[in-house]
């Protein structure tokens, strides 16, 4: 009985599961570069964090953090390899930006991720006339 469904409806089958494809595919081109900035800032912030000769650590902090802001359907859309890669190319741009003489004090183009959560309502513990 199933077997006779999926026999009859094959074509529809693989229509519906190329539609999936290609609308996983757009989603994961228009959010590489948010995804890029994203580890770009968890990089930087890894780098004030735990200083230099930290490598290995910095990395296992950046990939942690990215797997804990990323929501759950883009982390399936990215690979391990694509994520080396963006991060690869977050540090040398960071080690090409140090070496101009910049500080990471003043960096300007960090994200800051907020984590707040925002409620709603009012929850003014002092009411203002």
């Amino acid at each position: 009985m199933i077997y006779d469904f999926v026999l009859s409806n094959w074509l529809l089958f693989v229509i519906v599961i190329l539609f999936v494809l290609v609308l996983a595919l757009l989603l994961k081109a228009g959010h590489r570069d948010k995804v890029k900035m994203i580890i770009l800032s968890l990089v930087v912030q890894a780098e004030k964090a735990l200083g230099s000769g930290t490598g290995e650590l910095k990395y296992a902090l950046v990939v942690e953090r990215l797997y804990y802001v990323l929501p759950l359907l883009i982390r399936f859309l990215y690979t391990k390899k694509e994520i080396d890669q963006y991060i690869t190319e977050a540090v040398e741009w960071l080690k090409e930006y140090l070496a101009k003489g910049h500080d990471l004090l003043g960096y300007e183009n960090e994200l800051l991720t907020d984590y707040s959560i925002e409620l709603q309502g009012d929850f003014d513990l002092v009411k203002r006339e």
